[in-house]
């Protein structure tokens, strides 16, 4: 939610999915202010084809991860590095995955956002759990240092009853993939997240009148204190 983030990203399956762009675009209209495009283990010209399907509209709000060379096709809404890969130039959102708190520490990277994770036990990765106790990120996010680092989106695990309590301990917001793909009709597990996400950002606001300078922003900073 710093700076207009939005509070909810979602990953797409690793896996090709049956009528996927159709799905993504359903969602979009339901209010998905942003979609990263991650399929690990197929081409650039299969990853292609989703963006094919898609309108305009709904492009301009996807990140892309790996095949670089798909951002001079498109016009995408950004590039998402890995926690290893070598940072690019690019038009648009630069972001990149932590897996560690001290490299989130240590970064000195132009980033608009980053992922750290996994926070809880991955619902998609069987046996990929958190690698710090939840009590070590609390204290990073205590650090004045964190304050300047970038948004950071909770990664891993992340259920709709998990989120009000990461954002007060300090994330930006959330990066759902399991939650939403392991599910039977993934639009509406996704529409169950925007309404979580509605209901934080009404209460938030309501709230937000008693911070100082009667702002919104305020009031959220007032959290991460």
């Amino acid at each position: 939610m710093k700076g207009g983030s939005p509070m909810l990203i979602l990953i797409s399956s690793p896996r090709m999915r049956r009528r996927e762009a159709h799905h993504v675009e359903e969602m979009f209209e339901s209010g998905l202010a942003r979609f990263h495009l991650r399929k690990p283990d197929h081409s650039a010209k299969e990853v292609a084809r989703i963006l094919d399907k898609l309108p305009e509209k709904c492009i301009r709000k996807v990140v892309l991860h790996r095949h670089a060379e798909l951002l001079a096709d498109y016009p995408l809404a950004g590039y998402h590095h890995s926690s290893i890969e070598k940072r690019i130039s690019v038009e648009g959102s630069s972001s990149r995955s932590f897996h560690r708190l001290p490299k989130l520490a240590e970064n000195k990277e132009k980033l608009d956002y980053a992922f750290f994770g996994p926070v809880f036990e991955s619902i998609s990765k069987e046996g990929h759990g958190p690698k710090v106790p939840m009590s070590a990120v609390e204290d990073y996010f205590a650090q004045p240092k964190a304050k300047g680092c970038p948004a950071v989106y909770a990664l891993g695990g992340i259920r709709r009853k998990k989120i009000r309590g990461l954002l007060e301990m300090g994330f930006t917001g959330v990066a759902i993939l399991g939650a939403v793909w392991g599910k039977k009709d993934p639009v509406s597990a996704l529409e169950g997240f925007l309404k979580v996400e509605d209901m934080i950002l009404a209460e938030l606001k309501r709230k937000s009148k008693g911070a100082k300078g009667n702002s919104f922003p305020a009031f959220l900073n007032s959290l991460r204190r």
